[in-house]
C-alpha cells in the first residue's frame, strides 16, 4: 500500500513537474523576448502611429481631391506639401520672433535694470549701487553674447542629432504617402482576413477614427485661422512688434494645445508689450486675448467643432494628461482625437439602458428645463423693474403734455 502510494506520487511529480517547468520557461522567454522587441522597436511603433495618425487626418482632404477627379498620389503629394509649408511658415515667423526679442531683451538688459533700480530706491527708500549692478549685468550680457559665439559649435555638436530628426521625418512622410496613395488597396488587404460581420465592425470603426481625427485637426486648423486674423488685425491695431508671427504664436498654440495652450499663447504677446516698454499695450493685449476667448467659447467654437469632435471637457483633460504620461507634450495633442474616436466607438457598439428615475439625483434634462424656467423668470423680472423704473418718466411727460395743452 505504502509502495503505490509512493508510485503515484512519484509519478505526479515526473509528470507534472516537467510540465510546468516547461510552460513557465515558455512564459518567461515570451515575456522577456516581447518585452526586449517592444523596447528595440518602440521608436519604429511612435513613428507608424504617428503616420497613421496624420495619414488619418489628411484622409478626408485626399478623398476630396481625388473626388473631383485627382490622382490619388498627386492628391497626396499635395496635400501633404501643403500642411509641410503651413508648418514650416509657423515655424519660422516664431524662431524669428525668438531671435528678435531675446536680441533686443540683452540689449536693452543694462538700461531695464538701471529704471528697475531707480525705481526701488525711490519706493522704499534705499540705495542700490547701480555701477555694481551694471558692471555685473554686462558681465551676464558678455556671457550670453560668448555662448552665441560659441553657436557654430553648439550646432555642429548636434548635428547627428538633427540628422536622426530629419530622417525620422522623412519615414513618417513616406508612410503617411503610402497610406494616402495606396488607401483603398490597404484596406481591402486588411478586410480580406477578417469574416463579414468583423469586416463591418473594423470598416465603422475606421470610418470613426478617420472622421474625429480629420474632424479635430480642420476645427482646430478653422479656429486658429479664425483667432490668428483676430489677433494679427488687435496687434496691428496696438502697434506691437511682429503681429503676424504672434498672431499666429496665438491662433496655433491656443487651439492645438489642450489646457494650457490658452495661458502660454496670451503670455507670448504680453511679455513682448512688456518687453517693448509699453505696459499700456501688455494691458490691452490681454484684454483683447479675453474678450475672443468668450467670443470663441460662446459662439464661434460650438458651430464648428459641434459636428467634430463631441467630448466632454473632463474627458479631454484626461485624456490630455494621459497621453502627455505617455509619450510628453506630443501625446496630450494626440489624446484628444483618439479619446473622441474610443468615445464614439463605445458609443456606437456599447449597450445602453434606460435611466431610472431617482428622488435624490436630477437628470440633465430635468436641470436644463429648470434653469431655463430661471432664465425666463429673471428676464421676466429684470422686465417688471425697468417698466417700473420708466413709469414715473411717462407719467411727467403726459403732464406736461396736458398742462402745454391747458395753456393753449
Amino acid at each position: 500500500m505504502t509502495d503505490t502510494a509512493d508510485t503515484d506520487h512519484q509519478s505526479w511529480y515526473s509528470t507534472w513537474l516537467p510540465r510546468v517547468a516547461a510552460t513557465t520557461t515558455v512564459v518567461l522567454i515570451f515575456w522577456f523576448g516581447g518585452r526586449w522587441v517592444f523596447e528595440s522597436t518602440s521608436e519604429f511603433i511612435l513613428t507608424l502611429v504617428l503616420a497613421v495618425f496624420i495619414a488619418f487626418a489628411m484622409l478626408p482632404a485626399v478623398e476630396y481631391l481625388t473626388g473631383r477627379g485627382w490622382k490619388r498620389g498627386s492628391a497626396a503629394g499635395v496635400t501633404m506639401v501643403a500642411g509641410v509649408v503651413i508648418i514650416l511658415v509657423f515655424l519660422l515667423a516664431i524662431t524669428n520672433v525668438l531671435a528678435q526679442q531675446v536680441g533686443d531683451l540683452i540689449k536693452d538688459l543694462p538700461r531695464m535694470v538701471d529704471t528697475a533700480v531707480i525705481w526701488v530706491n525711490d519706493t522704499f527708500a534705499v540705495e542700490l549701487d547701480l555701477d555694481t549692478l551694471n558692471f555685473e549685468m554686462q558681465d551676464a550680457a558678455n556671457y550670453v553674447s560668448g555662448l552665441g559665439s560659441d553657436f557654430v559649435g553648439v550646432i555642429s555638436g548636434v548635428t547627428g542629432s538633427v540628422v536622426g530628426v530629419i530622417f525620422q521625418a522623412l519615414t513618417i512622410g513616406l508612410f503617411v504617402y503610402y497610406i494616402l496613395s495606396d488607401w483603398p488597396s490597404l484596406r481591402t488587404t486588411i478586410l480580406h482576413r477578417l469574416r463579414p460581420d468583423q469586416q463591418e465592425v473594423a470598416d465603422t470603426v475606421v470610418e470613426i477614427s478617420i472622421e474625429k481625427v480629420g474632424g479635430w485637426v480642420y476645427s482646430r486648423g478653422a479656429l486658429a485661422a479664425l483667432s490668428a486674423v483676430y489677433h494679427f488685425v488687435v496687434f496691428l491695431a496696438i502697434g506691437l512688434p511682429y503681429p503676424l508671427a504672434l498672431a499666429l504664436w496665438v491662433g496655433v498654440i491656443s487651439q492645438f494645445i489642450p489646457s494650457i495652450g490658452t495661458y502660454l499663447a496670451g503670455a507670448v504677446p504680453i511679455a513682448v508689450a512688456l518687453v517693448s516698454g509699453d505696459s499700456l499695450d501688455a494691458l490691452w493685449v490681454l484684454i483683447a486675448i479675453t474678450v475672443y476667448q468668450q467670443i470663441e467659447n460662446y459662439l464661434i467654437s460650438p458651430r464648428i467643432t459641434a459636428n467634430t469632435m463631441d467630448l466632454h471637457p473632463a474627458v479631454a483633460f484626461g485624456a490630455a494628461i494621459v497621453g502627455g504620461s505617455l509619450l510628453g507634450g506630443l501625446g496630450a495633442v494626440l489624446a484628444l482625437p483618439v479619446a473622441a474616436a474610443l468615445t464614439a466607438i463605445a458609443d456606437l457598439y456599447g449597450t445602453h439602458h434606460e435611466v431610472i428615475e431617482s428622488e435624490r439625483f436630477e437628470s440633465p434634462e430635468a436641470y436644463e428645463e429648470r434653469m431655463r424656467e430661471v432664465d425666463e423668470e429673471k428676464t421676466r423680472k429684470k422686465y417688471e423693474h425697468r417698466r417700473r423704473w420708466l413709469r414715473p418718466w411717462k407719467h411727467t411727460d403726459s403732464d406736461h403734455a396736458d398742462s402745454d395743452v391747458g395753456s393753449e
